[in-house]
């Protein structure tokens, strides 16, 4: 015998129709518990997807912060960022220093320049006064010589005018010749 069917002899014996129809609802039954257990696993592989697509950006984030390139590279700005700022800040004290440091240079010289004046002109007056000191023997002197000058010859002057004689305690007269003169009485001792 041989394993084969004839081609006239079906497979298997056939059913009923209501065996049919069983086998169709068992069927159908099956296949719809298949399909809500497709349901509910393509629902859990939709939230395992999702899940995993959160892992996988949650990873991909993890990654980036963990990337020494991009970390160095997030570090460089912030420090430059805050360089930038600081070096301005320099830049701005350099140069209000600078803008300081002119006047102040302003000031010196013009300080300088009167302290150089008013040095030049004690010397002036200093050497004035060296120069008067060594005048003052001489002037003294000559002011000596003037006073005995005009102990002598202050009261011939004086004595020359009518008015002078009087104040003198003299006497205005004339002389045998006509020549006017101041006289005073000879125990006083003197005669002009």
């Amino acid at each position: 015998m041989s394993d084969k069917t004839p081609p006239d002899q079906p497979a298997s014996p056939t059913l009923s129709d209501d065996e049919m129809r069983d086998s169709l609802e068992l069927f159908a039954t099956a296949l719809a518990g298949m399909s809500e257990r497709m349901d509910e696993q393509g629902k859990l592989l939709a939230k395992v997807n999702l899940r995993a697509t959160e892992a996988r950006s949650a990873a991909v984030g993890a990654q980036d912060q963990t990337n020494p390139k991009l970390y160095g590279e997030l570090i460089a700005k912030t420090v430059d960022a805050k360089l930038n700022d600081v070096t301005a800040d320099l830049i701005a004290t350099e140069h209000n220093f600078s803008v300081e440091r002119g006047k102040l240079a302003g000031a010196v010289k013009h300080l300088s320049d009167q302290r150089a004046d008013l040095i030049n002109r004690i010397c002036e007056r200093e050497a004035k006064v060296e120069r008067f000191k060594a005048r003052l023997p001489w002037l003294s002197g000559g002011l000596a010589i003037l006073f005995v000058v005009g102990l002598l010859v202050l009261p011939r002057f004086i004595a020359s005018v009518p008015s002078g004689c009087v104040v003198l305690g003299g006497l205005w007269t004339s002389t045998t010749t006509g020549v006017p003169i101041c006289v005073q009485d000879s125990n006083d001792g003197w005669l002009w």
